[in-house]
């Protein structure tokens, strides 16, 4: 049997893969990729923040610009993950219950339930007809806000961890001069140690919310395992946190958060990918993002990850306007 092979779609593979497309040319090439994808032992996973986005632009009603393109991409996905044996659509964990899970064996009391509400509710799009489902413009609205503030929540952080660490250089190296001391931050950023300083960080804020104490040695050595095995976990960080600076990069400017902020999906994804297999297999990212792919080159994993247009390529597809 070949390798079992899980595959994630960022927002715009699935917009992408509809775009343009009717109703009979999208029923027909997820058909192909359907019977492709099990041909090829591959199942599609769906991630929280990709259904966020996609359903974040239905707030608008029909009359928005972008509607019709997410609706049938919110159609297509909630096909494309359907789970037949468990009936549900396939969400990966945000990184804090996949953290919680794999560092920790435990779950809060509330994961299953919220799960499979989530689940639910992108189920209600199982439809190829162009027809909204009967949710309100208030659900919505929540989808919307919801996302906005984990983005606005992820880009503070990211600001705050620099503004600490510019702060903390300052003081050490008082007397030299901004190009020099950039790089001594640039230089730390990068460091093994603190990599190791976030996984450990990660790690005692789960600890704390699962209630679940351990001694700071157990803690070191479950962060050095955890980024080691998932490398991309605290790698990602670094080359966002490196870029930020290298670039001058103002992460609350209009551009940001119309560009950096979707971020929010590479973060996600970085918890799932390794060298090491999951679940007994490989991981595989559906993406164009010139910075996620420069990340997965950076750390050895450029083949885990394909465009659509070269995704359905290797599935011996017609990639037609994709």
């Amino acid at each position: 049997m070949r390798e079992k092979i899980s595959v994630f779609f960022d927002t715009n593979s699935y917009r992408q893969v509809v775009l343009d497309k009717t109703e009979t040319e999208i029923i027909s090439l997820f058909e192909e990729i359907s019977i492709a994808e099990k041909r090829n032992n591959i199942e599609a996973i769906s991630t929280f923040t990709v259904n966020l986005e996609l359903m974040a632009n239905l707030v608008e009603g029909e009359s928005g610009i972008n509607y019709k393109n997410c609706l049938n991409s919110l159609q297509f996905l909630s096909y494309h993950c359907y789970d037949l044996e468990k009936e549900e659509i396939r969400v990966c964990a945000i990184p804090f219950f996949q953290v919680s899970a794999m560092m920790f064996g435990a779950l809060p009391i509330s994961y299953n339930k919220s799960s499979q509400k989530f689940s639910k509710l992108i189920e209600s799009f199982k439809s190829f007809e162009n027809k909204s489902p009967k949710i309100s413009k208030e659900v919505y609205e929540f989808v919307k806000d919801n996302l906005q503030k984990h983005e606005l929540g992820f880009a503070t952080s990211l600001a705050g961890l620099i503004s600490a660490a510019n702060f903390g250089m300052e003081k050490i190296y008082p007397n030299l001069d901004s190009k020099t001391r950039r790089k001594k931050l640039l230089d730390y950023f990068k460091d093994d140690s603190y990599a190791q300083h976030l996984s450990l960080q990660t790690l005692k804020i789960i600890s704390k919310n699962l209630e679940i104490q351990l001694p700071e040695a157990e803690l070191q050595k479950r962060a050095y395992f955890l980024r080691t095995q998932l490398p991309l976990s605290s790698g990602f960080f670094q080359w966002i946190l490196c870029k930020v600076i290298q670039d001058n990069i103002d992460i609350f400017s209009k551009n940001s958060r119309a560009k950096r902020w979707n971020w929010l999906w590479d973060y996600q994804i970085s918890y799932v990918i390794s060298k090491s297999t999951i679940n007994e297999g490989k991981m595989l990212i559906i993406t164009s993002d010139k910075e996620m792919i420069e990340i997965l080159k950076i750390n050895q994993l450029q083949e885990n990850v394909m465009t659509i247009s070269e995704y359905l390529k290797f599935l011996n597809i017609n990639s037609g306007s994709c």
